[in-house]
């Protein structure tokens, strides 16, 4: 090889330091006799070509921005919150493809179950991150899907948003809670409640996380405080428990029902059977727009306000995918445009956008929020409303948003998290239960 290219090589110097102008007749002769001029022509081309490549690769590799971006949407596949979850991520991937030829990046997804068995959760989460590095990960539903799936997405280095409520007390560098914690909402409900409702409640929640340590916060922070009696605290692990929880309300006779059990929501019985109950229902369930009742109080992030822009133009959107509003629906959709947004400012990579998101405002269907940059929620506006047969109306609204506090109170985050184990302990190692006729249904 060296051989065959040794005599181009010595013509093609020879020419270009050597200019055949200047030399002897009788040399020029034995070089053209050797072929270095037609070698020294069709060297020189091939060079000119090889260099146009490199070239014009170079310009396109400079040029050209990362046009690829691979999201991992998160929610349950199966079970009773499986129609919820993904009629949330159809919204997320709808958002995100709108926007493909506006920003010029083609998005990848890829859906990862958390109903799976968390035996395989990691399996599954590797062979998606196998297929393709993961940029983001976006979705659930519900805090217990994120306790499930935030620790794959830590353990990756990869930012999670998450569009729902929760009960806070996450220590997550990983994580972008889109949704309110409980001193945004359980604080002002409370306040309201006893201004407007009376002074004695009964406490209803789901046997899940969550509602146990909202229940822990009113026990132990915020009932000593607030003049307000609790008559008894009740937990619904299994929908047979219903009759008795009904009969308990008609015995005690609090002046509210404050209801946190919202998974049960999605039993098509549950409100029917809540609705003859002779007691003035308060839901906390800030998320979902399912009915408690025929008539109850709710607090919420999202209200249906016709001269928010942000919240006329999120209907419009959610009608062609036939999407109720509610504010799961809403934060899920901002949680794309919170991304979108940043991709319209410059290029950017997962771990830039990470950072960027940290005090990010955005004008959403749930109005102005904005994103605590010391990853402590988000800030919102809370409105407390009437659902009188479907029929809404405002009742009272925050004057500014509220700070998040992702451990409320006077414990610190230590003791929370203390409390948090010992839940999933008890509870053989799962976030939420729930049961009809002694088989699982949540």
């Amino acid at each position: 090889m060296l051989r065959r290219l040794a005599n181009p090589l010595f013509c093609l110097t020879f020419h270009t330091f050597y200019p055949t102008g200047l030399l002897p007749a009788a040399l020029v002769a034995s070089l053209r006799k050797r072929g270095c001029l037609i070698e020294v022509v069709v060297m020189k081309s091939a060079l000119l070509i090889l260099a146009a490549i490199l070239i014009s690769g170079g310009l396109y590799a400079v040029m050209t921005p990362g046009t690829h971006m691979h999201i991992v949407l998160v929610g349950n596949v199966t079970g009773a919150m499986a129609a919820r979850d993904q009629e949330m991520l159809a919204l997320i991937e709808s958002r995100f493809r709108a926007s493909e030829s506006d920003l010029g990046i083609t998005f990848r997804f890829s859906v990862f179950d958390a109903s799976l068995p968390s035996e395989q959760l990691t399996n599954e989460f590797s062979r998606i991150s196998d297929e393709a590095p993961a940029d983001l990960v976006i979705g659930c539903g519900d805090s217990f899907c994120l306790r499930q799936v935030l620790p794959l997405a830590e353990n990756n280095n990869l930012t999670f948003l998450y569009p729902g409520a929760s009960e806070g007390l996450f220590d997550s560098a990983s994580l972008i809670h889109l949704g309110p914690v409980p001193n945004q909402f359980l604080v002002p409900s409370l306040s309201w409640v006893r201004q407007h409702l009376g002074n004695s409640i009964m406490y209803l929640g789901g046997e899940d996380i969550r509602s146990r340590m909202l229940g822990r916060m009113l026990r132990q922070h915020l009932l000593p405080v607030s003049g307000i009696e609790m008559v008894s605290e009740e937990y619904l692990g299994a929908y047979e428990q219903v009759p008795s929880i009904l009969e308990k309300i008609r015995d005690y006779q609090p002046d509210v029902l404050l209801f946190d059990a919202c998974d049960w929501l999605s039993h098509p019985n549950f409100s029917s059977e809540f609705s003859q109950a002779d007691i003035r229902i308060f839901s906390l369930c800030t998320d979902s727009d399912q009915p408690v009742a025929s008539n109850y109080y709710f607090v919420s992030h999202y209200f249906d306000h016709p001269h928010n822009k942000a919240n006329v133009e999120f209907k419009s959107f959610i009608t062609v995918n036939n999407t109720t509003p509610d504010a799961l629906s809403a934060m899920a959709v901002g949680a794309a445009d919170l991304v979108i947004s940043l991709l319209r400012d410059r290029e950017m990579t997962a771990a830039e956008i990470s950072y960027a998101l940290r005090g990010r405002n955005l004008l959403s269907a749930a109005g102005s929020v904005a994103v605590d940059v010391n990853e402590e929620g988000t800030w919102h506006t809370l409105f407390i409303g009437q659902n009188n047969q479907g029929e809404k109306r405002l009742l009272w609204m925050s004057d500014a948003k509220l700070r998040p506090e992702m451990f409320p109170g006077s414990e610190g985050p230590s003791d929370w998290l203390h409390n948090v184990t010992i839940y999933w302990r008890n509870n053989r190692g799962r976030y939420r239960t729930g049961s009809i006729g002694g088989e699982e249904w949540l």
